[in-house]
Parts: structure tokens; C-alpha cells; sequence
């Protein structure tokens, strides 16, 4: 099976742990984007090279704040809270980074336990 399929996959899954899940996008650390996949019929704030964009500052951050973890651990997400919109970035095992949308109306806890349990201990996209 191939990397996308697995990305694809992964996408689908968490679409499926909970309905305040808007967009989500798979990048390496070079910025490429693996894989994408939104909510149908959702309206997203972010054009293409906008989400680009924001890939590559979170890619930034992440490798800067590589040089801590010997301090204070590996790096679990960080959450940015807009008022339209959250946005989580996770480190996945495989070396890529997961970027995730959520709407403000769900239990922000909540989602973000769904999401790390799903890619933290099922990531598929290892193989």
C-alpha cells in the first residue's frame, strides 16, 4: 500500500472522531503537502497557498523547538485558538507533521485526546 493511501486513510479516521473536525493536512518537514481532506461543505478560511504558508511557519516552530526536548520531552501539539477556529499541529512518528482545524463549538480536550490517541498510537502512516 502506498504512503498517500495510508495519509488517506488516517484523513478518514479522523473525520469519523468527531464533527467539529473542519480540515486537516499531512506535510513532511520540507513542506510538501502528503495529504489533505475537509469536512464536506465546509466553508475554509485559508486558500492553498495560505495553508502552505502556515505549514512552513509550523515546521519552523517544530524544528525550533527540537532543541529543548532533552529538557523538558518530545513536543506533544501545540493548539492556536482564533476566533473563527482552532488549529492543532501534532508531530507524527513518522517525522511528518499533522495540521488540524476544528470548529470552536466542540470540547477542545475531547477532540484533541480523539485525535492523539488515534495518530500517536494508530499511525498508519509509518508504512
Amino acid at each position: 500500500m502506498s504512503q498517500k493511501l495510508n495519509y488517506d486513510g488516517v484523513m478518514h479516521r479522523l473525520f469519523d472522531l468527531d464533527e467539529n473536525i473542519r480540515f486537516a493536512a499531512v506535510a513532511n518537514m520540507n513542506g510538501e503537502i502528503l495529504a489533505t481532506h475537509s469536512r464536506p461543505n465546509t466553508n475554509l478560511y485559508l486558500s492553498h497557498d495560505d495553508t502552505l504558508d502556515t505549514i512552513q511557519h509550523a515546521i519552523g516552530a517544530w524544528k525550533s523547538r527540537e532543541k529543548h526536548y532533552n529538557k523538558v520531552g518530545e513536543g506533544l501539539y501545540t493548539l492556536a485558538v482564533y476566533e473563527k477556529l482552532r488549529r492543532a499541529t501534532i508531530p507524527l512518528p513518522s517525522g511528518n507533521l499533522l495540521l488540524v482545524t476544528i470548529d470552536n463549538s466542540g470540547g477542545q480536550q475531547q477532540i484533541m485526546e480523539k485525535i492523539l490517541n488515534e495518530v500517536k498510537i494508530h499511525d498508519y502512516t509509518t508504512g
